[in-house]
């Protein structure tokens, strides 16, 4: 419709990175960037178990991956073992042609191929290896010796946070455009 206007919601457009050379100053930063919220990634230069306390989701994705090859392996080791029974029936005196107990085996063995192969598939999927892009907001000094803050915030919460993270006494605090 001419002359109608379309009021358009502010988006998480703005990428704030902080740098910080002080492990006290970097966790005062995540927990206030944690209470306002915001979604984070933290980059340090070695493992450091107040920074996993803090930020980690110790809920890996890795296992919606096994469980579903150990329950594709499940199924297509009995389908396998049953179907192939039934196409070339042997019948041993007078046992029954699909005999459970002996497609156990081939079951537990796809079970464990499938569970292996997709939790390797996981990895490397969750992982991003091989890395073909750099990761959001990631700088080489984040694996020598800075810890890095990088969130998502829209235009105004940016100038907010640049002051913020001065106040925790990062080293240096960039904005980028994020889209």
């Amino acid at each position: 419709m001419p002359g109608s206007r379309i009021a358009l919601r502010s988006f998480d457009n703005r990428l704030v990175i902080g740098t910080f050379t002080y492990l006290d100053d970097f966790l005062k930063a995540i927990d206030m960037v944690k209470e306002r919220g915001l979604d984070y990634k933290v980059y340090t230069p070695c493992p450091i178990p107040e920074v996993e306390k803090t930020s980690a989701n110790f809920w890996s994705k890795v296992r919606i991956f096994t469980f579903t090859g150990a329950t594709l392996g499940l199924i297509s080791g009995f389908a396998l073992a049953i179907l192939t029974s039934l196409d070339w029936p042997l019948r041993t005196s007078a046992k029954e042609i699909v005999s459970i107990p002996g497609f156990v085996v081939v079951g537990y063995e796809l079970t464990i191929l499938l569970g292996g192969l997709f939790t390797l598939f996981g990895l490397f999927c969750l992982t991003c290896i091989p890395a073909l892009m750099s990761p959001l907001g990631y700088k080489p000094e984040f694996s020598a010796d800075k810890f890095g803050l990088v969130f998502k915030c829209t235009d105004e919460e940016a100038r907010f946070f640049i002051e913020e993270l001065r106040k925790c006494h990062a080293d240096e605090v960039e904005v980028r455009d994020h889209f």
